[in-house]
This record gives structure tokens, C-alpha cells and sequence, in this order.
């Protein structure tokens, strides 16, 4: 799944962004990128539920989940490792900003997306032909421009 937008730059030059005060586009783009997040979200979802597409690189993303109890600023996702026990993925965010993931196998990593430069995170699991629910965490997922899950284009 890959999640493109307008950067600020091309946002803030959209005939209705003009206008408005900086407090306003500010807070326009934060919408623009929450919106775009959940839609693709709902697509991959949708796909997940609709096509299975096997990949042949391993830990592939069965489907994503939206519970209630969810966090806001928090994805699911289930990793099935029936062709693997490899997981990885790329994030680009536009600003730094501190992430968690639990990895479902009782493994919790944190650190930092620099806004910069692309985090490619990657998790080997114990066991094959087993299901792993992944939280993915985010402490301004608004800055979320890109989320890129290996094998499931």
C-alpha cells in the first residue's frame, strides 16, 4: 500500500488554501493528510478482503483492522507469515515524529521518523503459518505521507 499526497508546498497553492490564514492551512493539511491516510486504509482493507494475491517475498498484510478500542493515531494490521517470517515496511513522513509498533509476537520497538528520510522498518517472526496483529502507532500520525507494505502492491 502506498499513501501519496500533495506536500505543503503544492497544498498550500490550491486556489481555496490560498486565501486562509497560515493557523487554517496548517490545520486544512493536517485534515487533507488524516483523510488520505484512512481512505487508503479502507482500500487496502477492501483489497485485502476482496483479492488474495500471494507474496512470494513473505509476511504479507492479510488485511487491516479498525477496532473501537484503537488509539487515535494508531493503525492494525494482521501479518500472516504463511509464505514468510519476514516483515517490512517504509514510512515517509513530512515532519519528524516518535512512532511504536508491538509487533503481535510480544516484540515492541520505538523510535523516531526524521520527516527527511524514508524508515524502512523490518521484523523477523518466530513462526511460520501464523497470524501476528500489529499495532503501529504514531504521536502525530498527521505527518504520515507514505506507508509502503513489502509484497502487497
Amino acid at each position: 500500500m502506498i499513501i501519496d499526497g500533495l506536500n505543503w508546498g503544492q497544498f498550500t497553492r490550491l486556489p481555496h488554501i490560498v486565501g486562509l490564514p497560515m493557523s487554517e492551512q496548517i490545520r486544512a493539511y493536517d485534515i487533507y493528510n488524516e483523510t488520505l491516510i484512512q481512505e487508503a486504509l479502507l482500500q487496502q482493507q477492501y483489497y485485502n478482503q476482496e483479492v488474495v494475491v500471494p507474496n512470494n517475498a513473505g509476511g504479507g498484510i492479510d488485511e487491516v483492522v479498525q477496532e473501537g478500542d484503537l488509539p487515535s493515531g494508531c493503525i492494525e494490521f494482521v501479518n500472516n507469515t504463511t509464505d514468510g517470517t519476514d516483515c517490512r515496511f517504509w514510512i515517509n513522513t513530512s515532519a519528524p515524529t516518535n512512532y511504536t509498533i508491538t509487533w503481535g509476537d510480544g516484540q515492541t520497538e520505538t523510535g523516531e521518523v526524521d520527516g527527511v528520510n524514508q524508515l524502512e522498518l523490518n521484523h523477523d517472526y518466530a513462526d511460520s503459518d501464523t497470524e501476528y496483529t500489529v499495532r503501529l502507532c504514531f504521536d502525530d500520525i498527521s505527518v504520515v505521507t507514505t506507508l509502503e507494505f513489502n509484497g502487497d502492491d
